[in-house]
């Protein structure tokens, strides 16, 4: 950063980011110790921090597909995957870092999977014109992750609380999430989450309520979009759309 900006409060700023203290609870104790590592790990500034400083590596690695976020990455290449990934250690150990070795893998698409970002990606073929293309999921820790939140969401702790905060909560959690992973092919799992969150709402009015049975006929899916205004989940992948919409 020195190199280009000249600003020494700026430069001030950053030094005493890259010096932050690690905050650590034990026992409900905080304690604190000293940082020699650089970017605090959940820090806000880190990505941005971690862009500039991995730019040597972005340059470096121009001639294979690299895709990264912060100091998370993903190589693509067809050949020469072993030097490839020689290299990348070199340029990494220029900047005196290296490669977390529970999270780094060397793998063929065609074979296995990988998850980046919330996604989990594998090479298929589809069946009807034998050509092959990347399959792209929302991994099932994230949308084991979703659930929960619903779930928690709609439990009995939030009787008490009106109607409409337990809306406005839940709709904010499920629009969120399924803004970023409105991608690939979500559609399957779109629509599971879609039934479980219908289920789960229904169940919420059932306790609230004290009603019998599964509320089916109470509180119906018109219901629960119509009366409650219960965000509706997309069930149909981005692509597919796109595709009906040129056939027009």
């Amino acid at each position: 950063m020195a190199k280009r900006v000249v600003d020494k409060n700026i430069l001030k700023l950053l030094k005493r980011w890259l010096k932050a203290p690690i905050v650590e609870e034990e026992g409900g104790k905080m304690t604190y110790r000293g940082n020699d590592k650089g970017t605090p790990q959940g820090g806000v500034i880190s990505p941005l921090l971690a862009n500039i400083y991995l730019n040597t590596l972005d340059v470096a690695m121009r001639a294979v597909r690299l895709v990264r976020y912060a100091d998370d990455l993903v190589v693509l290449c067809r050949y020469n995957v072993h030097k490839t990934f020689d290299r990348m250690t070199e340029v990494l150990k220029s900047l005196k870092l290296t490669f977390n070795p529970d999270k780094t893998r060397i793998l063929n698409a065609t074979e296995g999977r990988f998850t980046f970002l919330g996604f989990t990606t594998q090479i298929r073929m589809n069946p009807r014109s034998g050509k092959t293309f990347p399959l792209i999921v929302p991994s099932k820790k994230a949308t084991t992750h979703i659930r929960k939140e619903v779930k928690d969401a709609t439990s009995r702790k939030n009787l008490a609380l009106p109607r409409e905060v337990v809306m406005m909560k839940l709709n904010e959690t499920v629009r969120g999430w399924t803004g970023y992973f409105y991608y690939g092919n979500c559609s399957k799992a779109f629509a599971q989450l879609k039934n479980y969150l219908e289920e789960r709402v229904r169940g919420y009015l059932r306790r609230k309520h004290h009603l019998k049975g599964r509320g089916y006929t109470k509180y119906p899916n018109a219901y629960l979009y119509k009366n409650l205004g219960l965000y509706k989940i997309p069930t149909t992948a981005p692509w597919t759309q796109a595709k009906a919409c040129g056939r027009r």
